[in-house]
């Protein structure tokens, strides 16, 4: 699992709560980063202090990522998020692992711990525009350019690709993942492995409603129930398809677990007949 739309509109606005307005004094990188930074998911090790003794000016969430804006015009781009983030107001005591430590002027933290990866990059705002994912993010569900005819558009120029593959196409739409896909084909009926082709109008039309409902709720409720936030509660939205739920809610068929395009989906065999 991995942070989605709704963890991260709820963590940006805990850091905007927090952080804008302070200075990072010292950041504070464990072996456990190593990875991350041979994967190239993290420059901290050279340019942490291209972010240090600068204010942050301005915090703001766009897909799957968080974007640090400091007063220097530097940023610091947190992206495709899998891990806890941990805000501490006043404390020596750190937790026993984590990644990387941010440390405020105010004797405040904030960690990171990664339970697979996660982009920790500094760049400037030209570098942020040519990256290759934090500067080509889509539309996402909560926004005004998501509309139906958008949506629909997006569809018919990507017939030939599986609905799964199509809405995980961050450059298109943003800040759908594992998660919320899974229960968004199942509250459409829909199996992932579907044809865009396949699919009629109703169909569509179904799946963009049964987006728009399924990512509100989650804002709504905070968050997965399975995710943290900065002080260490999980949101309050339960998943409909997980290895939680042995049978269809609806017909009472035993939920296939199968490796669709990299990732776990569950589907109903029954409901989600593949067209």
């Amino acid at each position: 699992m991995g942070f989605e739309l709704p963890e991260i509109l709820k963590i940006s606005k805990q850091m905007q709560e927090k952080l804008v307005g302070k200075k990072i004094t010292n950041i504070i990188l464990t072996d456990r980063l190593n990875s991350m930074i041979k994967q190239g998911m993290s420059n901290l090790d050279k340019r942490k202090e291209e972010i240090i003794n600068t204010n942050i000016t301005r915090i703001y969430p766009k897909g799957k990522w968080i974007f640090l804006e400091f007063h220097n015009d530097n940023l610091l781009m947190l992206g495709e998020i899998i891990g806890k983030f941990s805000y501490f107001e006043k404390t020596n005591s750190l937790p026993s692992k984590y990644h990387v430590a941010f440390q405020f002027s105010d004797e405040s933290y904030l960690t990171f711990q990664s339970s697979l990866y996660a982009f920790l990059t500094i760049a400037t705002r030209e570098e942020k525009r040519m990256h290759r994912y934090a500067g080509n993010i889509g539309p996402s569900p909560n926004e005004p350019d998501f509309s139906q005819d958008y949506f629909l558009k997006v569809m018919s120029q990507n017939e030939k690709k599986p609905i799964k593959a199509a809405l995980n196409m961050q450059d298109l739409i943003s800040g759908l993942g594992n998660v919320y896909i899974n229960d968004i084909l199942y509250d459409s009926k829909i199996h992932p492995k579907s044809k865009i082709s396949s699919l009629t109008s109703n169909d569509l039309n179904t799946i963009y409603i049964s987006i728009i409902r399924i990512i509100n709720s989650a804002i709504e409720l905070g968050g997965c129930s399975e995710e943290f936030d900065l002080y260490d509660l999980t949101g309050k939205y339960n998943r409909i398809m997980s290895k939680n739920r042995p049978h269809c809610s609806r017909c009472g068929t035993k939920i296939v677990k199968e490796n669709v395009l990299g990732s776990s989906s569950y589907y109903c065999p029954n409901c989600q007949k593949i067209q």
